[in-house]
């Protein structure tokens, strides 16, 4: 008796990747080369930055961002911009020597001159200010709010908001938390009283009158 093959053990299966004959495919991340026709053409370069104040320094060199564009660096001596430079990025047309230009402007390099970094109010005002305003906001008086909190009447006349440099303390940081809760409850007393005074009023506008 014949028997069949077990075609599940027999079976061998390939677990190579299989190309069509052309081979695998093309890795899309390599480097452009620097065109040629482009990188020739600095004085194009050069005479799109006319318009620009300062003066244009010498050529940095040329960096290919693409196919058929490439991006030229020049000096830039210009009143408050250290460490920048100027950039033209340049491009054309497949199978064409015309230059067209992309874009033009400035960009820091190293040790370039730039704005400090953003931080926000509530890191840069100090705990006397932040007392001040939220009293301010509640229509306390903030001499007040800041003697409760332990910072005495001159507080006033030092906070401003340009003198936010001052660091803030954990103790200052409880005494403004703990004037807070202290100026809610004035506010919850005084509306309870309000709203007791409404009612008085309200009961005694409506009360008979007795009198003959």
């Amino acid at each position: 008796m014949h028997l069949m093959p077990d075609v599940a053990e027999d079976t061998v299966t390939n677990t190579e990747p299989v190309y069509p004959t052309f081979g695998p495919p093309r890795s899309m991340s390599r480097k452009p080369r620097v065109d040629t026709v482009l990188a020739d053409a600095v004085d194009i370069a050069r005479e799109a930055l006319e318009g620009y104040d300062g003066d244009i320094g010498e050529h940095l060199g040329t960096t290919a961002d693409d196919e058929r564009v490439v991006t030229h660096r020049f000096a830039a001596h210009v009143p408050g911009y250290r460490g920048w430079h100027f950039f033209v990025t340049l491009a054309r047309a497949p199978r064409s020597k015309m230059v067209t230009i992309s874009e033009t402007g400035m960009l820091p390099g190293e040790g370039a001159l730039l704005a400090p970094a953003w931080v926000p109010w509530r890191d840069r005002a100090s705990a006397e200010e932040r007392i001040r305003l939220d009293a301010i906001a509640a229509g306390e008086d903030p001499a007040k709010a800041l003697e409760a909190a332990g910072f005495g009447p001159k507080a006033v006349e030092e906070v401003s908001v340009a003198s936010t440099e001052r660091p803030v303390t954990k103790d200052h940081t409880d005494k403004a938390k703990q004037a807070r809760r202290e100026a809610k409850r004035r506010r919850a007393r005084q509306q309870a009283a309000r709203r007791k005074q409404k009612k008085k009023s309200a009961g005694s506008n409506t009360k008979p009158d007795t009198e003959s």
